[in-house]
């Protein structure tokens, strides 16, 4: 059996690839390459996020690590620094909550770093190693990061210490271009030897010393903060088992109801899969159509390792932490995670979401790693997937590939290609489109990352 990365860019698998050549198991490379995507997606992640990961080893239980983001319980001196700032997408325009008021507590650090104790097998110096090369020596930004980049402007270059880091020469940096974090790297160099207290407890008090003024973020919370280990979803799909993400996340108790749903259907065609989409919606409360800044890495070991991890950082609050080189979420800014409104959280309530990190078992065996970006789309992105993949037998590019739909209320969002059933408003895009997700896949002899999202892959 070969190793087997799928990730959002080149330097991301890359990173992945490093750790298990030398020897490193499959938890180790989705380590490496999530901090690794802090350089080279950098609207998409970041040390100041959250997320999940789903881990299947080889020889143990299978275990979901919740460190996403938690609710602060500070009160700002002063107006709380809570904006909206819109974005043109060129067919649409969105609006999106930035400022240090939009910083929930991040648990990326925590969480990968948990990770790596818990299951990894190399050196923690060797794990952070191609994320410190690359924020040192700097990533040449892709075509697709620089249009996020460009879209994201006036978040990114919100304060000076964000604009030194995505504009350095005074204008944001383009495709082609080397995007270099320095201070970042330095930051990960000290996590080496000081681990996750370095940022939750050595540091809290100067990270958190800007936000008084205006955010709620406070040393306290980052002290308190607690990485979850909690059993995975298990739901049973064309004579598979499939490892979702448990609650408090969204994602997991609604994509079992769609898969029970199909599992009884001899055939799914496009009206199976959207009656089940239907009925998934009237269990869920309306969301917002959020863009969903997210990134996602599946590796497969030759021992038979999986691990499935989702990150992201918003779009980012626009503030960068204080001597770390990296940009805080704005999870408290994003409509689809705050259901009840804007900061009605109670402190330390860890903030909803729907990423969905997956593997599907056949005989106690990694069969399917995947999971995707996408926000609200994710489920459908995921959901698509296994259907292409363990009820049609398609081949994993073509499976991730594959024209998608997407039902939000009563309108139907179809890909070129894509075949519409039901009675619901048809919304046709003109293009395959990262709206739909960008979901990034192995299998044992597969592995296929997402053209909707520049996936890149590694098999050796």
């Amino acid at each position: 059996m070969k190793h087997h990365v799928a990730a959002g860019d080149p330097a991301t698998a890359r990173a992945a690839r490093v750790l298990l050549e030398a020897g490193g198991n499959a938890f180790d490379a989705a380590v490496a390459a999530m901090f690794t995507a802090m350089v080279a997606e950098p609207t998409l992640t970041s040390a100041g996020g959250g997320g999940h990961l789903v881990a299947c080893p080889a020889d143990d239980a299978p275990v979901c690590f919740d460190f996403f983001c938690d609710m602060p319980g500070g009160r700002p001196e002063g107006a709380l620094d809570f904006d909206g700032v819109w974005v043109d997408f060129g067919t649409t325009r969105q609006q999106f909550h930035v400022g240090r008021g939009a910083a929930a507590v991040p648990g990326n650090l925590a969480g990968l770093l948990h990770v790596h104790e818990r299951l990894g097998h190399a050196t923690l110096d060797d794990v952070l190693a191609p994320a410190i090369q690359a924020a040192r020596e700097g990533v040449r930004i892709t075509e697709q990061q620089a249009h996020v980049i460009t879209l994201l402007d006036p978040i990114l270059t919100r304060e000076p210490n964000a604009a030194a880091l995505f504009a350095p020469s005074g204008t944001l940096v383009s495709a082609g271009e080397l995007l270099r974090m320095p201070e970042f790297a330095s930051f990960l160099e000290a996590l080496t030897s000081m681990g996750p207290d370095l940022f939750y407890h050595e540091m809290a008090a100067a990270v958190t010393a800007p936000l008084h003024e205006g955010g709620l973020l406070r040393a306290a919370d980052l002290a308190n903060y607690t990485v979850h280990e909690r059993e995975p979803l298990a739901v049973d799909f064309k004579k598979h088992t499939v490892l979702l993400n448990p609650p408090p996340a969204a994602s997991g108790k609604l994509m079992a109801f769609t898969l029970s749903l199909l599992d009884g259907e001899p055939e799914i065609g496009p009206e199976n899969l959207v009656r089940a989409f239907a009925r998934t919606e009237a269990h869920r409360a309306p969301e917002p159509m959020a863009r969903g800044a997210t990134t996602h890495v599946s590796v497969l070991d030759r021992r038979g390792n999986a691990a499935s991890v989702t990150t992201t950082n918003g779009e980012g609050c626009g503030h960068v932490a204080t001597d770390c080189g990296f940009m805080l979420n704005n999870m408290l800014g994003e409509e689809d995670l705050n259901p009840r409104g804007f900061h009605q959280h109670p402190p330390g309530e860890r903030l909803p979401t729907m990423m969905a990190p997956t593997i599907a078992l056949r005989n106690g065996r990694a069969a399917l790693v995947t999971g995707s970006g996408g926000s609200n789309r994710i489920r459908s992105a995921v959901i698509q997937i296994l259907v292409n993949r363990l009820a049609h037998g398609q081949p994993l590019a073509t499976a991730t590939n594959a024209p998608r739909l997407h039902l939000e209320g009563e309108i139907l969002h179809a890909e070129p290609g894509a075949e519409t059933a039901g009675d619901f408003t048809v919304e046709q895009w003109p293009e395959p489109s990262v709206f739909f997700g960008g979901a990034h896949s192995v299998a044992p002899g597969e592995a296929a990352g997402d053209t909707r999202r520049g996936g890149s892959t590694e098999i050796f």
